[in-house]
């Protein structure tokens, strides 16, 4: 029960609010649920935004030519500081896995908590079952 009460305040301590449809009530990220459902909702729009590619399908670089690439030699470089030019989506996919990866850490946390409760509880009748027997 510790470990669920420590989940559940180190999600409030954050902040998160989830609003799963426009103009509906958004909701703080405070249970299992919560955080699956804004996972796989950030997952859902930037799938989006990059016009469904994963990360995995995603170029590091903007190349010269208006293209990407995952060629550092081949990409467009930035004047003043002489480094490439990173591509907007793969930075948007950083940030998004990110995020997805901390929420689902809260997700199994939760599960994780709820199986030990459930074992807890099923050794301990195992436990009075057998004393009764005695």
């Amino acid at each position: 029960m510790w470990a669920r009460l420590d989940v559940r305040r180190a999600l409030a301590r954050e902040r998160i609010v989830l609003s799963l449809e426009p103009g509906s009530p958004s909701r703080t990220v405070a249970s299992a649920s919560a955080a699956r459902a804004l996972a796989d909702l950030i997952r859902e729009q930037t799938l989006g935004d990059t016009q469904g590619r994963t990360y995995a399908e995603t170029d590091q670089y903007l190349a010269s030519d208006g293209s990407t690439t995952s060629d550092r030699a081949a990409a467009l470089v930035d004047e003043r500081t002489g480094q490439p030019v990173a591509n907007p989506e793969y930075e948007l996919w950083i940030r998004s896995t990110t995020l997805q990866a901390a929420l689902m850490q809260a997700y199994l946390a939760f599960r994780l908590a709820d199986l030990t409760l459930a074992a807890g509880v099923i050794f301990v009748a195992a436990g009075a079952g057998i004393a009764a027997r005695a």
